[in-house]
């Protein structure tokens, strides 16, 4: 009898050319090589098992739902065991658009059992581009904690990540969609003996498939296929013997039964992906969900400090200090809420707070931010920017008492396609000073 698949080495990326200006913040934040195991057999509920840094639970809401991207290096084959390159497949993962999903969610966006993920399409939105993506590797728990189920992961191929100019650990939007494909499901018949082993994954269904069926032609009896892994299988299931061949029969994640008008003949099917032999079953699957109404637009998160730094977890705003200054949060006699920064700057000395992703400079037309010094007269310069370069510099004066402070995005960062960072210099003495409230806004 053959053998699941053996373990696969699965490595995240974070692919970001970092200035010289940001080399110690990325060191800390970059992830070294990340190894991976088989996931593990048992259903999981994201709404009852994980939690976000702060406790939060993570949920997802396959109409639209906050998902975090990372890129490892694919091949045409991944833990759901189907080739993606056959020409039945949609075009976008024929040309190589597909992800690996991570375990927490590996029940797809239905939650059945582990494995049901597998075929399903996404459609993802960046601030760049939106693409739908086919779920075709999975990421493992085991030695990758950013597909430890803390925030919604996919994990994208090179093209994939190229196509949506994203995958460097940042932060997008997605949605279920019905798989956008033309025909028949397929299956790929991994292994198939004359005493009845059959390992089959299944392959271009348009929702994803809750359980699968199988029965010798003419008479025989529907007998459940099990889920191993990515793929199926039947350990022992009807003989060579035993008719003309099999029919098969799915169940679609909303519930509806199709039978093949298709039976596929007995045969033996070398083992081995060279020799893998995909057979068209003769059925399809409807979508029996209402259509998808509105649109699932991605906009990064312009709320660098409240109470807490801005953003998803691992993607979150990120202080970078120059020598002669220190930050840390305080309680102390804040503007609103629980904490605000406070700061110690020497002349001269500044700091940048900076979200690893950078967004189009016309996303937000407007950053606010309260602050106040210990000493009056504190002379700050003020400035988005992008890796160090500056937008046009506004001079701000501070009191001992809160003031808020704008800056217009639109006129002072004009030229400027891309910003990563909100940048203050001191050019006064040295001075103790509290921000609060820092957030970028599209008015």
């Amino acid at each position: 009898m053959a053998q699941a698949p053996p373990t696969r080495r699965h490595i995240i990326r974070t692919t970001l050319s970092p200035t010289p200006a940001l080399a110690l913040l990325l060191a800390a934040l970059t992830l070294g090589p990340l190894s991976a195991c088989d996931g593990d057999d048992q259903r999981r509920d994201p709404a009852d098992s994980h939690s976000d840094w702060d406790g939060t639970p993570v949920t997802v809401d396959p109409t639209c739902s906050s998902v975090r991207l990372t890129q490892y290096w694919s091949t045409a084959w991944g833990w759901c065991e189907f080739p993606s390159d056959r020409s039945f497949l949609p075009a976008f993962a024929r040309a190589g658009l597909t992800l690996a999903i991570s375990e927490p969610w590996n029940g797809g966006s239905y939650e059945g059992d582990p494995g049901e993920a597998c075929g399903e399409c996404w459609e993802i939105s960046t601030s760049f581009a939106t693409e739908v993506v086919m779920v075709h590797d999975l990421c493992p728990i085991e030695g990758n904690p950013l597909c430890a189920g803390a925030h919604f992961h996919f994990d994208l191929t090179p093209e994939a990540a190229s196509a949506l100019q994203g995958g460097h650990n940042d932060a997008a939007t997605a949605r279920r969609v019905p798989c956008p494909v033309t025909g028949d499901v397929h299956a790929a018949l991994l292994d198939w003996n004359q005493w009845g082993y059959l390992r089959l994954s299944f392959m271009n269904h348009r929702i994803a498939i809750r359980a699968a069926e199988a029965r010798a032609e003419p008479d025989g009896t529907w007998i459940p296929l099990e889920r191993s892994g990515g793929a199926w299988h039947l350990p022992q299931g009807p003989a060579h013997s035993a008719g003309e061949g099999l029919r098969f029969r799915l169940t679609s994640a909303q519930g509806q039964v199709v039978t093949g008008a298709r039976v596929l003949p007995f045969q033996t099917v070398a083992p081995g992906r060279d020799n893998v032999v995909t057979a068209d079953l003769g059925l399809q699957f409807d979508d029996l969900e209402p259509p998808t109404q509105g649109t699932c637009p991605f906009v990064p998160d312009g709320r660098v400090f409240g109470d807490h730094w801005g953003g998803i977890d691992q993607v979150r705003w990120t202080p970078l200090l120059w020598s002669g200054a220190e930050m840390g949060e305080t309680d102390q006699g804040c503007h609103a809420g629980d904490t605000c920064l406070r700061v110690q700057l020497a002349q001269w000395s500044g700091f940048h707070l900076y979200l690893r992703q950078a967004f189009p400079g016309t996303t937000f037309t407007t950053l606010r931010l309260w602050a106040r010094s210990e000493t009056p007269g504190t002379e700050l310069s003020l400035a988005p920017s992008y890796e160090g370069e500056r937008c046009e510099e506004q001079l701000i004066t501070l009191d001992t008492q809160w003031q808020a402070f704008s800056y217009d995005v639109a006129a002072g960062c004009a030229g400027f396609p891309l910003l990563t960072s909100v940048t203050l210099q001191n050019r006064s003495a040295a001075a103790t000073l509290f921000l609060d409230e820092i957030a970028f806004s599209p008015d």
